[in-house]
């Protein structure tokens, strides 16, 4: 009795195990495969034709680099070129309409003729020192402007005498520097003494443009990156001398004959 009765036992407790087990999970479907696009379907007429496949036609070549492009034909019949390729950052030859004629002379008689302006028609400041008072005037209200040397001296070059001292050896060598002082004159005859400076800009007659300066207060390094030399050995400083407002170099020669 002790055997079948074991024997009853093992057979209920593999039931019992067998059916505590989870079904095995149920594989996923595979994604299907990107379909590739089809092709329009033949007609009767290709069909027809050897080999029964449809005529796909081929894509237009495009123009190699090289190429150039065929003209145009315009609605007149004419054949038209293409406009070739325009540098939009060229240098543009016509200058603002606040421009005036002028005359620019150099203290080294370099002369410069064109149309000046400033930039926005931004005024012309001077520091009057009769007033004591800074003015502004636009060049459409100028005459002349003139430029004198009121200060000229030699800065020399120093060093410290010791490491940790404070007296200083001054050397032979240097710079120069000047002190201006510029008069302008209006149109109407009045003038103003003082301090100036500006920025401006000249177009001269064959398109080119150049800029100039009217300082306060210059230098041989600071104008022309001269190194520090010896007073003898300096070059003479150069600066716009005078600037005459007057249109007279674009008349042509009789009616300069015949004002």
């Amino acid at each position: 009795m002790s055997k079948r009765w074991w024997g009853f036992a093992f057979v209920a407790l593999a039931a019992l195990a067998t059916a505590g087990e989870a079904e095995p999970p149920t594989p996923k479907p595979k994604p299907k495969a990107k379909e590739e696009p089809s092709l329009p379907a033949p007609t009767d007429d290709e069909l027809d034709k050897p080999g029964g496949k449809p005529i796909v036609p081929r894509p237009t070549p495009l123009p190699e680099p090289d190429d150039k492009a065929a003209p145009e034909p315009d609605q007149g019949g004419a054949q038209k070129t293409r406009p070739e390729h325009v540098n939009p950052f060229r240098e543009r030859v016509a200058f603002p309409k606040y421009a005036r004629p002028a005359r620019i002379t150099y203290s080294d008689q370099r002369v410069l003729e064109g149309h000046v302006w400033a930039r926005a028609d931004k005024p012309l400041r001077i520091y009057n020192r009769a007033q004591r008072a800074h003015q502004d005037y636009f060049l459409a209200d100028l005459q002349r402007i003139e430029v004198k040397p009121e200060i000229e001296e030699f800065e020399r070059d120093w060093r410290w005498k010791n490491q940790g001292s404070s007296e200083k050896v001054y050397l032979d060598t240097g710079y120069l520097w000047t002190q201006f002082l510029t008069t302008i004159t209006l149109r109407d005859g009045t003038s103003v003494v003082g301090d100036c400076v500006g920025q401006f800009t000249i177009q001269l007659l064959d398109g080119q443009r150049e800029s100039w300066v009217l300082y306060k207060k210059l230098n041989n390094r600071q104008a022309a990156g001269v190194p520090n030399k010896k007073r003898d050995e300096q070059p003479p400083l150069v600066y716009i001398k005078t600037v005459e407002f007057t249109d007279d170099f674009l008349k042509k020669p009789e009616e300069k004959a015949n004002p």
